[in-house]
């Protein structure tokens, strides 16, 4: 018996034996397949040439070649805005160059401008764009009749409409505008380019409790003037200089600049009562060519008469010097301009 259990002993090993080597042999057999496995990669397409292109053009051609792109500014930086390259930005050069094979994933761009620069060019063409906007609201915001009124009264969809019309120029009467339709003493919403008007006139000292009613002054300053603009004084003087000069700046070809002009650099005053150095500026004085009928005086403070006259009819004008502290008055004068 013990010569039994000992062969069964012995056979029982062997096959143990046996099966641990067959276990060896199969695990030599599959080291190649994992090997196999993580071979090297293809070989990658060249980098193709994408100088002088677009940033969007030069990406599209990377991406076709399986390349991604990286944005960097002449500067030397990395691009982090979500802004849209339009076409304004160029390719200058990759890194690698044209022509190498790259095992990277990503190409460097370089372009012609930094991302700042770009950035600001974006808000300069967004501000030119909004401008552009404006401008075409404005180009059927304003609408003028002129003369006096009547059925057949045409209406005129802009300014220059009415320098060209039989309008401009006859008779005395002013034009009438609407301001998107509405009347501008019926307030309307003014566009921005209104408000900074509005502000220029306030800046200047005049009065624009009633911006409606300025906007609509401007325009039609731009469109006619009255007759007498030229030579119209107002309780306000400052604000009749502020509305031209701003009128100016809106219509700087209108054919009735000179007067506008005029209206801003000139000092003007009418008859009446004046302290020099308070209500009315020292200096030389004169009345239009043709005064008729004139009478002036230069007063001291006490009342007494410095100088006076009375002209019968001057056809160059009449002309005074004032100094300050002294009374001076006029009747039948006219409209005083300061020449010196």
């Amino acid at each position: 018996m013990k010569l039994q259990f000992s062969a069964i002993l012995a056979a029982t090993i062997l096959m143990a034996v046996t099966a641990c080597g067959a276990g060896e042999q199969a695990s030599d057999t599959a080291s190649p397949s994992v090997s196999a496995s993580a071979s090297p990669k293809a070989t990658a397409k060249p980098v193709p040439d994408v100088v002088g292109k677009t940033y969007i053009e030069a990406r599209t051609l990377l991406n076709k070649s399986d390349y991604y792109t990286r944005l960097i500014g002449k500067d030397g930086k990395k691009w982090t805005t979500n802004l849209v390259p339009d076409d304004s930005v160029m390719a200058v050069s990759t890194n690698p160059a044209a022509g190498k094979a790259f095992r990277d994933d990503y190409v460097d761009v370089l372009v012609n401008m930094t991302e700042a620069e770009f950035t600001a060019a974006v808000k300069v063409k967004a501000e030119a764009a909004k401008v552009a906007a404006e401008e075409a609201k404005i180009a059927t915001r304003y609408t003028f009749t002129c003369g006096s009124y009547s059925s057949t009264q045409p209406t005129y969809k802009s300014y220059k409409e009415v320098w060209a019309s039989s309008d401009y120029g006859f008779g005395s009467n002013s034009c009438s505008v609407k301001i998107g339709g509405v009347s501008p003493y019926d307030k309307p919403t003014l566009l921005p380019s209104e408000q900074k008007l509005i502000d220029f006139v306030a800046s200047k000292g005049g009065d624009v409790s009633g911006p409606g009613s300025v906007i609509g002054s401007i325009m039609n300053l731009c469109a006619k003037l009255d007759g007498d603009y030229a030579d119209r004084v107002t309780a306000n003087m400052a604000s009749r200089k502020a509305e031209a000069e701003a009128a100016l700046s809106v219509c700087p070809n209108t054919p009735h600049a000179a007067v506008l002009q005029e209206a801003v650099t000139s000092i003007k005053i009418g008859d009446g009562d004046k302290i020099v150095g308070q209500t009315m500026e020292p200096g030389t004085w004169k009345t239009k060519p043709g005064t008729k009928d004139c009478y002036w005086s230069r007063n001291t403070g006490g009342g007494d008469i410095i100088a006076n006259d009375f002209v019968g009819f001057a056809p160059n004008g009449v002309t005074v010097t004032v100094y300050p502290g002294e009374g001076f008055e006029s009747s039948r004068c006219g409209i005083w301009t300061k020449i010196g």
